[in-house]
């Protein structure tokens, strides 16, 4: 969908108490966008409240903690609905038994009441200052007991402070990406005599580490080329949201990984000399080789007219996506 046609899904009437209709306006008059789409208006229309100011009607929205029985949120919530630090502590210690790792993390039970307010089952979690993982973990359970769907993208710097860089503790991968993957999972803490056993709260995530760009907004590579390896990965992850393994890579074929029955190749050189072709020959070559029928083929030029690429997948009941590098990538 084109960014013009989701804003004007954004922009209609809504019909105030006294029958108006009333069109979304800025602060300085000037037209707008409701904070909402139709769907949404029709779906939770309930939740708006009109107030009346100087003869004009404005919709506003009310947030509610329990949505079936209509009740607002509370502004203070109680130690034993969302937890302390000193309960925080304790979960983190059980989770991580072999030492003290994190000293201030915020309670799991704050960020279930949080997000459970003000996101719905579906929707995507953002905590820019991940700490010891708390937002997954809430998160987790909060999939666990309703069924949602919720999603979650933590970022966190390597290093907490100056004495973890100096230890060379890099707290994404030693107490985030940990925390998530034991929550996940499921753990043990307590005595060898008398071990507890916390149940897996299942889901799955991926660790990423930023890197530096691989192309600039104008989808130029740059002088410095990415290297296969590094691109490989890129279109892999972005494509199927799942970790690249390098042991899929067929440096012959091109090939660099299968997800869902459907293949993945990318013809690259990265050398600014010679271009690697999408071509009737090339999608002959891998006759004996590709089992799948979906291929997604990311390459530097396209040498086969689109009608003969239809008469190949009509003869071979293949269905191949072009895509050409470095313009289509995500």
């Amino acid at each position: 969908m084109r960014r013009g046609q989701l804003v004007r899904n954004y922009i209609f009437a809504l019909t105030a108490p006294d029958g108006t209709e009333v069109y979304p306006r800025l602060q300085d008059g000037t037209d707008g966008a409701w904070r909402w789409n139709r769907q949404k208006v029709e779906q939770d229309g309930w939740r708006i409240e009109w107030v009346k100011s100087n003869a004009e009607w404005t919709p506003y929205f009310r947030i509610y903690a329990d949505m079936s029985k209509g009740r607002p949120p509370e502004t203070i919530f109680p130690h034993k609905d969302v937890g302390s630090n000193r309960t925080s502590r304790k979960q983190v210690k059980d989770i991580f038994p072999e030492g003290e790792v994190f000293s201030t993390p915020k309670p799991t039970g704050l960020l279930k009441k949080i997000i459970s307010i003000v996101a719905d089952e579906d929707s995507l979690i953002l905590d820019s200052f991940a700490g010891s993982g708390t937002t997954a973990h809430a998160v987790l359970e909060l999939n666990k007991e309703d069924g949602g769907n919720r999603k979650f993208i933590l970022v966190q710097q390597p290093f907490d402070n100056k004495k973890d860089e100096e230890k060379k503790l890099n707290i994404t991968q030693r107490i985030t990406a940990q925390r998530v993957r034991r929550v996940i999972k499921g753990y043990q803490y307590g005595t060898k005599r008398k071990p507890m056993k916390v149940s897996g709260l299942g889901g799955d995530f991926s660790y990423c580490e930023l890197g530096p760009s691989l192309f600039t907004e104008y989808r130029d590579l740059g002088k410095r080329l990415p290297g296969y390896d590094e691109l490989a990965k890129y279109i892999f992850y972005t494509e199927t949201s799942s970790d690249f393994d390098k042991k899929g890579l067929n440096a012959k074929t091109g090939k660099i990984g299968e997800y869902r029955k459907t293949s993945y190749y990318l013809l690259y050189t990265p050398n600014n000399k010679e271009d690697q072709a999408l071509d009737l020959k090339w999608l002959k070559s891998i006759e004996k080789s590709e089992k799948n029928r979906n291929l997604v083929v990311y390459c530097e030029k396209i040498w086969i007219h689109r009608d003969d690429l239809a008469k190949y997948e009509k003869e071979t009941g293949r269905k191949v996506r072009p895509m050409i590098v470095p313009f289509n990538l995500k």
